[in-house]
């Protein structure tokens, strides 16, 4: 590939990956184009879809979360409780996805346009029911189910305003955990 075709190529995708983080998930091919400097038929080969755009710009924050899933899971001496382990996943996806608009998206949509962040998924939903394996007696939710409450939990935490947020997952993971530990023999 031609030096200014790769020039090209990564400006393009900065230029998206600053705009989605930026909150703006719904930028067109064209307008990014105009902000590129470049064509619209040098976007559309790169990007042949505005959704795949936003999945290659997010793919990076799944495998994020993904690391973190396997930092829970590979360190269990620093993370002694299966439930604990689990709960510290949640807060940093919640975290993370209130951080990055559009995540919630990506991660709720069953249809996925690239192949990459279609593996990324089933990796994290992998992860995720790993670190619910650990948990004794086993819950009845699977890693792919999990992600799906992640996303109301999501959603139940952007009602809230900025400043209550931090309280509102708190108080949300504090709920999940306790459903997820099991109750003491009578």
């Amino acid at each position: 590939m031609r030096a200014d075709a790769v020039r090209n190529r990564q400006r393009i995708f900065d230029e998206a990956h600053s705009a989605i983080t930026a909150g703006e998930i719904t930028l067109t091919l064209n307008e990014l184009a105009h902000r590129s400097g470049v064509g619209v038929g040098t976007v559309y080969r790169l990007f042949p879809t505005q959704r795949a755009m936003l999945e290659a710009v997010l793919e990076e924050s799944v495998r994020g979360l993904i690391g973190v899933a396997a930092e829970a899971e590979q360190h269990p001496e620093q993370h002694p409780e299966p439930v604990q382990a689990l709960v510290e996943f949640l807060h940093a996806a919640l975290s993370a996805a209130l951080a990055q608009p559009g995540l919630i998206d990506i991660l709720i949509t069953e249809t996925d346009e690239t192949d990459s962040l279609r593996q990324a998924k089933a990796e994290l939903g992998a992860a995720a029911s790993r670190l619910l394996a650990r948990i004794h007696p086993a819950p009845a939710l699977t890693g792919e189910n999990l992600l799906k409450l992640l996303c109301g939990l999501i959603h139940a935490v952007n009602e809230h305003p900025a400043d209550r947020q931090p309280a509102a997952i708190d108080a949300y993971l504090r709920i999940l955990r306790a459903g997820l530990t099991p109750s003491p023999a009578p």
